[in-house]
């Protein structure tokens, strides 16, 4: 038995042929089912995702702003991802988290219903990627993608409202794009953000100018 089968049992008997590639669903299903005990830290949900690439950190911060959770819940994902984009927009390598962000964590029941809720979404733009468009799949070499990074996050952080689902699917879909190398997913995603970018500040002139109204 390989390494391979001896981590993951159901791969024992099939040939290199007959495998699929895990995806990342299947990985996120698998932690759902076996939920720590208590309270489950976002460095448990990293660890489960595994070492995908630099889109694995990205969309186990994201996946919360595609599901309806209270504010406070996104923004504890939110924070951490604006650290990593910082640290990527400023030309650090191997961005990583701190430690006590990490272990940041929500109960385990709001574990559970983000995953129930964010896992529909996640399935439906999974069946839609495959490596493809490679240069575009390579943007996170580059480094104005981390400040266009740090730009999305901040729009999901400043309480407009609706504002934050927009952004927070485009972060989802670059991250996917990122871990499944599809840069067709990555274009669509940085077009989303475009129009996440436009929304966001539609909003917030209409609410300014309704202000300005109010009080002249």
């Amino acid at each position: 038995m390989t390494a391979d089968e001896a981590d993951f049992p159901g791969l024992a008997g099939q040939s290199g042929a007959d495998r699929e590639p895990e995806r990342t669903s299947d990985v996120i299903a698998q932690f759902r089912a076996t939920l720590p005990a208590g309270r489950v830290s976002l460095g448990d949900l990293i660890r489960a995702l595994g070492d995908r690439s630099l889109g694995t950190i990205l969309l186990a911060l994201s996946l919360p702003t595609v599901a309806p959770v209270p504010l406070g819940v996104s923004c504890l994902f939110d924070l951490p991802i604006l650290l990593f984009a910082a640290q990527l927009a400023f030309g650090r390598r191997g961005a990583r988290l701190p430690d006590w962000l990490l272990r940041c964590s929500v109960s385990r029941s709001m574990a559970g219903r983000m995953i129930d809720a964010a896992m529909p979404r996640l399935c439906w733009i999974e069946r839609m990627l495959k490596p493809r468009v490679p240069r575009l799949a390579a943007i996170d070499r580059e480094r104005w993608f981390g400040f266009l990074l740090l730009l999305l996050t901040i729009t999901c952080i400043v309480p407009l409202p609706l504002t934050g689902w927009l952004p927070g699917f485009a972060l989802v879909l670059i991250s996917l794009g990122l871990i499944e190398r599809d840069g067709a997913a990555i274009g669509v995603g940085l077009g989303l953000t475009v129009a996440a970018f436009s929304f966001f500040a539609l909003v917030a002139s209409s609410i300014s100018y309704a202000g300005q109204q109010l009080f002249s």
